[in-house]
This record gives C-alpha cells, sequence and structure tokens, in this order.
C-alpha cells in the first residue's frame, strides 16, 4: 500500500513537471514566433513623408523625419496595414503600393481606408518595406463678399458635388473649413471630377461655377462670392419642416440654383421638389428650363447614374393628341426606356440590352382603351427594383420631384 502512495505522488509530480516544461516551451515557442515589419513611407516621387500614423493590428506608429518606420511584436496571421486619413491635413496621402523586395501589393477600398492585406509568417524579420503614397489633389478656394472683402477667419460648411469625369456617378456632401485672415481655405482630395463648391452662411449663399480637377493640372483658386456684403450677415432663421418624400437622392446636390453640367451634351440638370406637375413646369419657366428631354440612351444613362432613385416628372405628354407621344420642347421621340410589362405601353416594347443582343428586336404591344393616362415619370425603384425606366400615370399629383434641363452656360 505505501508502495502504491509513493508511485501514486511520483507520478503526480512528474505530471507537473511535464505542464510546467511544456508551458515555458510554449511561451518560448510564442515568444520566438513574434515578428517585426519595418521600412519607409516615401511619395511616389521618392521623398520622405514625415508625421504619417501607421496602423498594423493595435500598433500605431508614426514616421520620423526620413519616412521610416518600425513595428514589433506582431502576431503572425493574415493582417491589414494601412494610414490614418486626416482631411484637415491638405498634404496628407493615402496608400498606392506596399513593396516587400520584388513583391507589391496594392490597397482596396474600405470605407474610407485604404488598408493592404498580406499575411505574416510567424518568426519573420520584415525589413526595408516601401510604402508608396498617392498625394491628394489640392483645390485652393476663397470666400468674399458681393463687394470683394474676404470672409476672415470663420468656420464655415460647404457643399461639395462632385461628378465623375465620365459622367457615370456622382454625389454630393458637406465639409467643414476654416478661411484664414485672407478668406482662403484649401480642400484635398483623392478623386478626379467635375467639382462644385456651395455655401450658405449667415443668409448669405454662393456657388462656384463646375469646374475640373485632374492630376495633372492644379486649379487655379476657386472664389465663392457671396450675394451680399458683411453688414448683410444675419442670424440663422429657424429650420422650415422639412417635405416628406418616398425617396431623397442625397448624393445629388439639393443647394438652390445649382446645375450638373452633363460633360457629353453640355447641358445642365436639376432636380427640385414640386407640388405637381404643372408646379414643375413653372419651375422650370422661371429658370428658363424645360422638364427633362431624353434623346438617347447615353443621356438616360447618365441620368440614371446621377439622380438614381425617383420618381421624377419628364418632359414627355400625349395630352395634346391621344397615342402620340411627344417631348414639350418639340424634340423627336426617338428614344424609349419604358417599364417592362406596363400595360400602358402602348407603342413598340424594347427588349433588355442582353436580349438585344440575343437578336431580339423591338416588338408592338397592343393598345389599351385609357384616354386619361397622360403624363410620364421615371426613376422609381419601387417597380421590380429597377431604376430609371419610364413609367405612364394618370394623375399630375403622381410624383413630387422633377429633372430640370436647360442649355449649358
Amino acid at each position: 500500500m505505501v508502495g502504491f502512495r509513493f508511485v501514486q505522488q511520483t507520478f503526480i509530480f512528474l505530471t507537473v513537471l511535464i505542464v510546467l516544461g511544456l508551458a515555458f516551451v510554449f511561451r518560448g515557442t510564442a515568444e520566438e514566433k513574434d515578428t517585426t515589419l519595418s521600412g519607409r513611407v516615401l511619395t511616389a516621387e521618392g521623398e520622405p513623408i514625415a508625421g504619417a500614423t501607421m496602423m498594423l493590428q493595435l500598433l500605431t506608429p508614426q514616421t520620423d523625419s526620413e519616412g521610416r518606420f518600425a513595428f514589433t511584436k506582431i502576431t503572425p496571421s493574415q493582417t491589414e496595414l494601412k494610414i490614418s486619413r486626416n482631411p484637415t491635413q491638405p498634404n496628407h496621402t493615402q496608400i498606392q503600393t506596399i513593396k516587400f523586395g520584388n513583391l507589391t501589393f496594392y490597397p482596396h477600398r474600405y470605407h474610407n481606408a485604404y488598408p493592404v492585406t498580406f499575411a505574416i509568417e510567424p518568426g519573420a524579420n520584415i525589413e526595408d518595406v516601401e510604402v508608396i503614397m498617392e498625394r491628394q489633389l489640392i483645390v485652393e478656394g476663397r470666400v468674399v463678399f458681393k463687394n470683394g472683402e474676404p470672409l476672415t477667419d470663420t468656420s464655415l460648411k460647404i457643399k461639395i458635388d462632385q461628378l465623375d469625369l465620365d459622367g457615370t456617378d456622382g454625389y454630393g456632401f458637406n465639409r467643414s473649413f476654416q478661411t484664414d485672415a485672407d478668406g482662403n481655405f484649401v480642400y484635398a482630395t483623392y478623386t478626379l471630377g467635375i467639382y462644385i463648391l456651395s455655401i450658405n452662411h449667415l443668409g448669405l449663399s454662393a456657388a462656384s461655377e463646375p469646374f475640373i480637377v485632374e492630376a495633372a493640372k492644379p486649379h487655379e483658386t476657386v472664389v465663392l462670392t457671396l450675394n451680399g456684403n458683411s453688414t448683410d450677415l444675419s442670424a440663422p432663421p429657424p429650420e422650415a419642416p422639412k417635405k416628406q418624400r418616398l425617396y431623397h437622392p442625397a448624393y445629388v446636390s439639393d443647394t438652390p440654383g445649382t446645375w450638373i453640367i452633363n460633360p457629353t451634351n453640355g447641358h445642365a440638370y436639376k432636380w427640385i421638389e414640386c407640388e405637381d406637375r404643372e408646379d414643375a413646369q413653372i419651375q422650370a419657366a422661371l429658370e428658363d428650363a424645360h422638364l427633362v428631354t431624353i434623346t438617347n440612351e447615353a443621356e438616360q444613362i447618365w441620368l440614371e447614374a446621377v439622380f438614381r432613385t425617383g420618381p421624377y416628372w419628364i418632359g414627355l405628354t400625349d395630352l395634346l393628341k391621344e397615342g402620340q407621344w411627344q417631348w414639350e420642347t418639340a424634340e423627336p421621340v426617338a428614344y424609349t426606356n419604358w417599364k417592362e410589362d406596363d400595360e400602358d405601353n402602348r407603342f413598340m416594347y424594347e427588349p433588355s440590352p442582353f436580349l438585344k443582343f440575343l437578336g431580339f428586336r423591338n416588338w408592338e404591344r397592343f393598345p389599351e382603351e385609357d384616354n386619361e393616362k397622360d403624363y410620364v415619370i421615371m426613376s422609381d425603384s419601387a417597380w421590380d427594383g429597377v431604376i430609371g425606366k419610364w413609367k405612364i400615370v394618370d394623375h399630375p399629383k403622381m410624383a413630387r420631384m422633377a429633372i430640370l434641363e436647360k442649355e449649358g452656360n
């Protein structure tokens, strides 16, 4: 019995030693698996970038005066390297490429960051990494009163509307700026495109002409001239309750008087809120414009990309003669984009681009006996999730928004 207890105690003692030994081994192995990564942050021209905040896992070192950085005790895994973006620093840059010797990684878009994803093996010591950065495009602006006096040392919000150079997409957003003693401010962007800057400040407003931002062509100073002087500034009026609507294209400018230029045909477009179709026509006439006329597929695609969901009034009607659709501008109806399976599409059914590719052509639909549906609206995504299709409606109050069009300046 005594021998059995001795054997049992010896077994327990040896088990504890083995467990402790394994713990030390695992701990040592874990420490050996920690890895490091170091290198430099440079511009595409080879200039060092100092003060950039690097982010890898939970580590956030900053680059020194020569653009050097170092990460230590990195957990081996698939990980992301990125640099924090600070819109208040106009010279701040985003990652273009990361070079590990002859191997190059490229960033991917994730919200407003552009991280580069790669795997780190245990025990690796990665050195001489080159992070190549892309400089922001700088737009210098200035805010002045009507008499030329600068709006100095003022914090304000400027509305920025941007459209891609090819006209395929557009959006709008607000950005806070601080003018200096001469009324100057700086806007930094990575996106080439057509821009409009606009402002509403204490009862005064201003909007720039559309201008193009290109990588190789620094733009001249954009001047926003307010429609009054410093003596006309007033306390902000109480906000009026906003009109309720089903869909709101938040990425398209809602600044009154701001038009978006279609670079293909040079025409200017904007959307408006209206009580009914007649109200939209009245507003259009006051601006020497008309409800939009869509004459080809390229214009239709551009309108869908810029204005998205609706519904919007367009300038097509058969009020003058039932069954004969006409544009209010008297332009010929050379192109249509009727909603598929719309019982009111009385003339030609237009197949989808895929069916066109397969050889299908337009074919006639049997007309319906309906003498009341005289108006057309566009871009209601509630129609089976389809954006941009045209639908015939029977009441001038079926939509509370419209797209206006006029000749560009």
